[in-house]
């Protein structure tokens, strides 16, 4: 290069142990995967108990329970909602149920009869029925809304700042 030039390296600022600490931090975000499972939770909890919508926002169909007593769809009882637990590691978080009937609300499904007999069960007004199948529509709860996606980017956003301005985790 012609001229004047002037070589500048992280050393000179010190930048270099910041960017290490970060990268090693990167390694094992376990604290900011916990956040982040919390933040996931919270939404899967409010769209089971309040809000009765998939995380895209859209109204799931109300259940035959919830259309004749009222309140919330797939919270009868509140067991799945919980059972909603987070399982941080240190690179990825897990949000789950372990309830036998929680994959069912989440994907729907049809339920059918193993015999000729077909399938007994009372329906939430009392009355008793006997049918082939059962068709139980998609209720998702589990997933990341557009405000959870913003939370857990300010969530990842402070956790990396904090790293390079020296803040302990």
């Amino acid at each position: 290069m012609a001229g004047v030039s002037y070589q500048f390296d992280l050393h000179d600022l010190g930048a270099v142990s910041a960017f290490d600490q970060a990268a090693a931090a990167s390694e094992d975000m376990f604290p900011l995967m916990d956040a982040i499972g919390r933040v996931l939770v919270n939404g899967a909890v409010e769209r089971i108990g309040v809000t009765n919508v998939d995380p895209d926002g859209v109204p799931w169909p109300q259940s035959f329970r919830a259309e004749v007593f009222g309140g919330p769809t797939l919270h009868a009882t509140g067991n799945l909602m919980r059972s909603i637990v987070s399982a941080p590691e240190s690179r990825q978080v897990t949000v789950g149920s372990n309830l036998i009937y929680a994959g069912v609300h989440q994907e729907g499904a049809v339920i059918r009869a193993k015999t000729a007999k077909g399938l007994f069960f009372m329906l939430a007004d009392g009355e008793e029925v006997v049918v082939g199948e059962v068709w139980v529509p998609r209720r998702p709860y589990l997933g990341i809304s557009d405000a959870e996606e913003e939370d857990i980017a300010d969530l990842t956003v402070a956790y990396f700042t904090d790293l390079l301005e020296g803040v302990p985790q």
